[in-house]
């Protein structure tokens, strides 16, 4: 079978396409900097890189002409959201395609306060409507978000943020690719969608609590109002519209919109999601300055 990935380069979709090559699977990676793909994967057996106008409706039919599964792992937002419309159109179209499957979010819905669910649920209907056979992937927040504190921690021993409780049970993007080939390669998993936690709820307090223990010293949330929160991302560079983006998600969280686990990734992959404490601990150095 070959598999088109559209957003192969980056955490998630890379991890699809190594592991489908791990498995003997061909691959057709479609980005927009071919040299960026062949810095992160080189030349392995299996794997064709092809330059692709992501925006473009017809060099994507082209692109997708022969290709049985898609893979799509992109933002669903601004630029990459539109492409996700594009190329969810051109599989639609296009006659090779039998299943379309796609990286979405925890709690995809019109009710959602979260930003990212909100697009991703108009995604989803978009989706439905051209008849694509489709199926998403829906990961809770990443273990790896809270790489984007870790400057903050190595100066202060502290993160900022609005949710101070509500719970989310963090996920490994590791697990959440892991999910996503086992659907892609597996054609009674087709046309579902599979909701994926990790395996304990926390908040973000509770994750702190992990790394103390990992680094053995305190590293404490430090709770700011909206505007504090706000200034502080702006003031780190981070774009407006991501910056909204990730107080949307701390209003979520503070909801209780993710504050539940499911068993959906051992249920696909007879094997338990990987707990928050090895994630920091693959990546103490980070943390610890």
């Amino acid at each position: 079978m070959t598999t088109a990935v559209i957003g192969a380069t980056g955490r998630v979709g890379s991890e699809i396409v190594r592991g489908l090559l791990a498995r003997g699977e061909t691959v057709t990676a479609l980005v927009r900097d071919p040299d960026k793909a062949r810095r992160a994967f080189g030349e392995p057996e299996g794997l064709r890189v092809r330059s692709t106008r992501l925006d473009d409706p017809r060099e994507l039919a082209e692109a997708l002409d022969g290709i049985r599964a898609v893979f799509i792992a992109m933002g669903s937002i601004g630029t990459e959201g539109v492409i996700q419309l594009v190329a969810i159109n051109a599989a639609a179209h296009a006659p090779s395609i039998e299943q379309v499957t796609r990286l979405s979010v925890l709690n995809a819905s019109a009710g959602s306060l979260g930003i990212n669910q909100r697009a991703h649920h108009s995604i989803d209907d978009f989706a439905s409507s051209t008849g694509v056979p489709y199926s998403t992937i829906r990961p809770a927040i990443f273990s790896a978000s809270m790489l984007a504190g870790a400057r903050e921690m190595r100066i202060s021993r502290t993160w900022t943020g609005l949710a101070d409780r509500g719970r989310t049970a963090l996920i490994d993007h590791r697990d959440v690719a892991e999910a996503g080939v086992r659907v892609l390669l597996d054609p009674a998993l087709w046309n579902a969608h599979y909701d994926l936690t990790g395996p304990v709820a926390m908040s973000w307090p509770e994750a702190l609590e992990l790394l103390s223990a990992e680094l053995g010293e305190q590293v404490r949330f430090k709770v700011a109002n909206d505007r504090q929160f706000l200034d502080g991302l702006i003031g780190a560079g981070v774009p407006a519209g991501t910056a909204e983006l990730l107080m949307a998600r701390e209003w979520a969280i503070l909801a209780g919109e993710n504050d539940y686990t499911t068993e959906t990734f051992q249920q696909l992959t007879g094997t338990p999601a990987r707990p928050l404490q090895e994630f920091l601990h693959e990546h103490r150095a980070q943390f610890a300055g």
